[in-house]
């Protein structure tokens, strides 16, 4: 069994006011290494009692800086862009007073408001050398203004340097920044497409991962599902190619369902003994 950390707040997401389901990459993290048969998997996180310990498949070992609310997100949706408004936050995550007692092999690091910082971040990452860091940095590329979330890439010079790290191209193209200051933050950069597949930029090559057509009934949470399933084999088999193939299997099988229901056995099915 892999020892997994994962940190970050979770969030309850609405559609144009109406609940949609619990989400956040944390929540579809925790719930996709369940799925691939991970049980050592320690979440730090901050939710309040909106949100039910139920949703996160593996709850054994939760850390919760327990949150008044949750965080909650309502998604406009129209053609290919998200417009999203924050109804509550949660609180920040303090890396600093957590004691973890073993080496985690793999750190997921999440945020989706800037929950957890990157100078906390940087000294987690001197703590645990040996440790592999994904990086799913959207909530350090946001910005706040009346409550509506903005991209900010005002900050990624700061960023920490990653094993693994995950864009995808909508936020690329809306960073007016180039792929190679994205290229040097991390050993392997993997920006996803969509219904487009992925890229993967990795010691001056790009992988290019070919797109799987399937039904699409909501795309929300399948950049996480992917990231998860690319980070975990990736780990295992240390072959890219491969690692792509399965992870955008399994992601264009999750845009079937809807919210957390894409986290399911049969589009798990090859993990499943």
């Amino acid at each position: 069994m892999i020892d997994i950390l994962v940190i970050g707040n979770p969030t309850l997401d609405y559609i144009d006011g109406k609940f949609f389901s619990p989400g956040g990459p944390v929540t579809y993290v925790n719930n996709s290494l369940f799925q691939m048969n991970q049980s050592s998997v320690t979440t730090i996180t901050s939710f309040g009692e909106d949100f039910s310990e139920k949703n996160l498949m593996n709850p054994k070992n939760l850390i919760n800086f327990r949150s008044k609310f949750t965080n909650r997100f309502d998604f406009h949706l129209s053609s290919d862009i998200r417009d999203m408004q924050v109804l509550s936050r949660g609180n920040s995550i303090k890396l600093g007073k957590i004691k973890i007692e073993n080496t985690p092999e793999i750190i997921f690091i999440s945020p989706v408001l800037s929950e957890i910082s990157v100078s906390e971040t940087k000294l987690l990452m001197n703590r645990f050398p040996s440790s592999i860091f994904v990086g799913m940095p959207q909530g350090w590329i946001r910005k706040l203004e009346n409550n509506k979330v903005l991209f900010d890439f005002s900050k990624i010079e700061y960023f920490p340097y990653f094993d693994l790290l995950f864009f995808s191209d909508e936020e690329i193209n809306e960073s007016n920044i180039s792929i190679e200051s994205f290229i040097d933050l991390s050993k392997i950069l993997v920006i996803t497409k969509g219904n487009k597949g992925a890229d993967v930029y990795f010691e001056n090559e790009i992988i290019s991962i070919e797109p799987i057509k399937s039904e699409l009934l909501n795309t929300i949470g399948a950049g996480d599902i992917f990231a998860s399933v690319f980070s975990l084999e990736y780990y295992k088999s240390k072959n890219i190619v491969s690692s792509g193939k399965i992870a955008n299997n399994i992601a264009a099988k999750s845009i079937g369902y809807l919210g957390l229901e894409s986290i399911n056995s049969d589009v798990f099915k090859m993990f499943q003994k």
